[in-house]
């Protein structure tokens, strides 16, 4: 039944009814028995049509969930036909050298065959797998060099506060103290750098191994190594490398002179590191420490013998380790406590790090250049910078001039 018939059908029912009342009341009576059992019939059939609408609109909104459903699944498969084409050509094309014009997603260049976008988006996923730093910090894809206008304190200025506050005014027709910033901005440009893996055809041609998945994890582990020292500790501009984190200004020092087990993870530092992050930002931060730091940590308890570092209760964030309320992440990258002027150990939300991506992660395969010793060349190539954005974000512990 059509929704436009049904509705002509309740709009001529309800002037049926208005007519019967307005005859009543035209006449200056009641309506009679006959009149009421009229408009309750009339009443019922509305009633009866209204559900039937709202029934038809329910069938018609199930309908219109079900064909999105539908869709949305047949594009999905479609998704994962077209990924495994372009999977099957990419292990084609490893395993035989074979280059077939219909090989989906492959494309071939004077330096070799560049792999599929769907390989290099696996290698990506599995870097964030592998490096949490590398999935924290803010990314901007764009090519060029990019300013980020970053808003701080004005030591020039009469009062350096770099924020704007409210203030009682005091006495009649005094000024208001003003906090005064100004703008500033972080460069970021773009550096190359690669990774060079040579795979011998006997391994390849072993059928017991899922080649994608192999290859994936190995360049996925040379970039996330790479990336991770690089957003932690870098060399600077200076160097055409990448900027670290340890380069932050928001610094607590240790006061130590020398390196003990006792003094090198004194938790009254590691509380002050912590507060030196601003209130706003503490919601997503973590730890990040050297492995020697992060031993002498854990072997810290409080008076009644309880230790203060915690297992399992950062799981929510990929972490298994927990100190003072947030997850904990050990990192091979990290300085040593054991050098002077050293940060060991970073806290902060990590989004303060702002990261370029002049150009995506892109890998080719070449076979030519090792055929002779039986092998397949894999490179991998990306265009990076990274610097601070925001130093309040992110805080370290400096170790003393001397240790």
């Amino acid at each position: 039944m059509e929704l436009k018939y049904l509705t002509e059908q309740r709009s001529e029912n309800q002037e049926k009814m208005q007519k019967i009342l307005d005859t009543a009341k035209l006449e200056k009576r009641a309506l009679s028995e006959e009149e009421i059992s009229k408009f309750n019939e009339l009443k019922k059939l509305i009633d009866e049509i209204d559900a039937t609408i709202k029934a038809e609109d329910e069938a018609r909104k199930m309908d219109m969930e079900e064909n999105k459903k539908e869709n949305t699944e047949e594009q999905s498969q479609k998704e994962t036909e077209s990924t495994e084409k372009e999977e099957r050509a990419f292990v084609n094309f490893i395993v035989t050298g074979e280059e077939r014009a219909n090989s989906p997603g492959m494309s071939y260049g004077s330096n070799g065959a560049i792999v599929p976008t769907t390989i290099a988006k696996k290698i990506i996923e599995k870097v964030k797998e592998l490096s949490p730093i590398y999935e924290k910090v803010e990314k901007f894809h764009t090519s060029g060099t990019l300013e980020i206008p970053v808003y701080d304190t004005d030591s020039d200025a009469t009062s350096p506060t770099g924020d704007v506050n409210v203030a009682y005014q005091g006495d009649e027709f005094t000024s208001l103290v003003a906090g005064q910033g100004k703008f500033t901005s972080v460069e970021l440009k773009g550096y190359s750098h690669g990774a060079l893996s040579v795979i011998s055809r006997k391994l390849l041609n072993n059928t017991d191994i899922d080649i994608t998945n192999f290859l994936t994890n190995k360049i996925a582990q040379a970039f996330a190594e790479f990336w991770e020292k690089e957003l932690l500790v870098g060399t600077g501009a200076t160097n055409n490398h990448m900027t670290g984190a340890i380069s932050t200004t928001n610094l607590i020092a240790t006061g130590n002179t020398t390196y003990t087990a006792a003094n090198a993870a004194k938790i009254d530092k590691l509380i002050d590191l912590q507060l030196a992050v601003p209130q706003q930002y503490q919601k997503n931060a973590i730890w990040i420490m050297n492995k020697a730091v992060f031993t002498e940590i854990r072997k810290l308890k409080d008076g009644n013998g309880n230790y203060y570092m915690a297992y399992g209760k950062g799981l929510t964030g990929g972490f298994d380790w927990e100190f003072l309320g947030k997850p904990v992440y050990i990192s091979e990258n990290m300085p040593a406590a054991t050098t002077a002027n050293n940060i060991p150990v970073l806290y902060g939300d990590f989004s303060g790090m702002a990261m370029k991506i002049s150009q995506d992660l892109e890998i080719q395969l070449m076979r030519e250049k090792y055929i002779d010793k039986n092998a397949v060349g894999i490179v991998g190539w990306a265009e990076c910078d990274s610097k601070i954005q925001n130093n309040q974000m992110i805080a370290g512990l400096k170790m003393a001039a001397s240790v």
